[in-house]
């Protein structure tokens, strides 16, 4: 397992981690944990200088719904990620809700934005809270 520090390494906004799981031959999985906005100073790195493409994440998994958490999703989607986004049920409710009003502030279009929340939608699962779920990775 590797785990790469892609934001908030050094600093406390754009929190964005990978985690990369290796078996032998296998390619292996790459989650991404977080994919949030950075503020003031703290340094952003562009989706091109990722160690593995947008469209070669597995699952996005949303520790919480905090901008600095979650505010790239939709630049993330427009990259080419296609995978699971995976959270907990609240930070799902809040999920689009704060992205609609973050996108508020971009030059994205009513109808970009609201095909952004579609796509992120469709892309979403959640679970309780301190449930285990033991039926695999996804929605059944």
């Amino acid at each position: 397992m590797k785990i790469e520090h892609l934001g908030a390494k050094n600093c406390v906004t754009g929190s964005c981690h990978l985690v990369q799981t290796c078996s032998g031959s296998d390619s292996g999985v790459n989650i991404l944990v977080d994919c949030g906005k950075a503020y003031g100073h703290d340094p952003e790195l562009a989706f091109d200088r990722f160690p593995v493409l947008p469209r070669d994440i597995d699952y996005l998994f949303l520790t919480h719904a905090h901008i600095d958490h979650i505010g790239r999703v939709p630049d993330l989607i427009d990259a080419g990620f296609r995978g699971e986004i995976i959270c907990t049920h609240a930070t799902k409710a809040l999920l689009i809700p704060m992205l609609h009003d973050s996108l508020s502030f971009t030059d994205k279009s009513d109808k970009q934005i609201q095909c952004l929340e579609k796509t992120i939608d469709e892309l979403s699962w959640d679970f309780e809270y301190n449930e285990v779920e033991d039926q695999g990775v996804g929605p059944s």
